[in-house]
Order: C-alpha cells, then structure tokens, then sequence
C-alpha cells in the first residue's frame, strides 16, 4: 500500500515459508531490496521509501493524530494481532487450511509435521505474549474490545484519521483484510463481519489508492 500510495513500481517475491530465516535479514517476513539496500521490519521499510522518495506520508498530521494513529497501529499490530495468529494456527480446521496453502509444494506428510511443530511454537509464543493463557470467552471479550474500537474510530470518518488515507491506515486496513477475508472463516473472522462498517472502509481504501486488491487467504 505504501508503495502504490508513492508511486513506486515494485514487484512481490513468493517464497517457501521454510526459506524465510535464511534469507530474510531479520528472519521474517516482510523485507524490501530496493537498489542496494536491503531493510526488513514495516516501520523501516516505510521510513525509507518515503524518506526516499520525498513522500508525504507523516506530512500534515498533527501530534494529536500521530498520537492517535500511533495508539491503533499498536492496538491492531501488538494486540489484536495475537488473537488473528491464535484463531487461524491453534485451530486445527484453520492451521490446515493454512499449511494447504503456504506448503503446497510438499507432501502431505512433511505438511503434517510442519503443521504440528509451527502449532507448539505458535502456542508458546502467544503464551508468552499471555493470549494463549486466556480461555477462549476471554480471548473473545479482547476481540470484542480491539474491533469495537476500530469500528467506533471508522465510524466517525471516510479513514482512520480523517478524509483521506494516512500511513497509519496501512497497517489496520491490512490486520482487518488478513481477519476478513481468511478462509475456512473462525471465530474471530465472524466476529470481524458483525462490524458493516470495515468492508466499507477497505473499500474505500482500495479505491483511493488504484483498485488496489486485498489477499483474500
């Protein structure tokens, strides 16, 4: 969205899950190679381009916004994320879907391990994060919270912020995309469709920045 919203021409790499540690520079996904730089993390990579480019995505936002903006990126990217890993890799209708999809060039078998292994790490990881020791009526009641914020905001305005997109609008746009439209859907994608107002809102922002598609999973 970043590079659209900058006109810049770019183009997307698909790789195996199982190659990104080794070539990614922080072992993750998403990372950018842009002439000789090579830079990984979202908040860098778009401090770059638009430092860059000479872009204007910071520009006119005032520090009321920026802090507002600021406080829903981290709510969406800290928190609300933790519940969308949970709902589609704990659940087994949803983690096979997911190994179909991301492993397909394997067999079944090396699926299934796969599978399995990503299952522990997730669970761990979201335990330490402390969703994971939630049960799943208090997972609910966080979902409940963090969406119910985000509709509250976007049903004041056209975006997150105001009458036009802002960077800040990247980032949920993409959380609420990756819930929406993930399929098989689970608990937290039907909880996502309760809220009218967040189809309407990434449809607006693909119309703003040029038809742009959303990944449906």
């Amino acid at each position: 969205m970043a590079l659209l919203y900058l006109g810049l021409e770019y183009e997307v790499e698909h790789i195996s899950p199982l190659k990104v540690r080794s070539l990614s520079p922080a072992g993750k996904v998403p990372w950018i190679r842009m002439g000789k730089s090579t830079l990984s993390e979202s908040d860098s990579i778009i401090a770059f381009l638009n430092g860059n480019q000479d872009g204007d995505l910071f520009d006119g936002l005032t520090n009321d916004q920026r802090v507002l903006g600021l406080a829903l990126k981290r709510l969406t990217e800290d928190h609300l994320y933790w519940l969308m890993v949970w709902a589609k890799w704990i659940s087994d209708t949803s983690r096979a879907a997911l190994a179909e999809s991301l492993l397909d060039q394997y067999p079944r078998p090396i699926k299934m391990v796969i599978s399995a292994v990503t299952k522990r790490q997730i669970s761990a990881m979201c335990k330490t994060q402390g969703i994971g020791l939630m049960s799943a009526d208090e997972r609910g009641k966080e979902a409940v919270k963090d969406l119910t914020a985000l509709s509250d905001q976007l049903e004041k305005m056209p975006f997150l912020l105001g009458p036009d997109i802002t960077v800040y609008d990247f980032s949920v746009a993409a959380m609420l995309s990756s819930i929406l439209f993930f399929k098989p859907t689970n608990w937290l994608s039907d909880m996502a469709k309760n809220h009218e107002v967040f189809p309407e809102y990434l449809g607006r922002v693909s119309d703003r920045l040029g038809d742009y598609e959303f990944i449906h999973d």
